[in-house]
């Protein structure tokens, strides 16, 4: 049972996570973010604003999909 709660435990621990651009194949990653467009490193995809642009082509944020790398 104790195993269970060292798991559990660590799945409350969110791991940063990428995001790719579906129309151009850019990452977004959450340890790094976009500090070129004012996304600072460490921020959460949700905490993304909804009218953020891929900076190589523009998509909506909508048109992102998390894949891991």
């Amino acid at each position: 049972m104790k195993q269970g709660a060292v798991r559990g435990e660590k799945d409350n621990v969110s791991e940063p996570k990428t995001w790719m651009c579906l129309i151009c194949g850019w990452i977004y990653d959450e340890a790094a973010g976009d500090p070129e467009h004012d996304i600072a490193p460490g921020t959460a995809w949700a905490a993304v604003p909804m009218n953020w642009t891929c900076p190589e082509c523009g998509a909506r944020k909508e048109d992102f999909e998390m894949v891991q790398i």
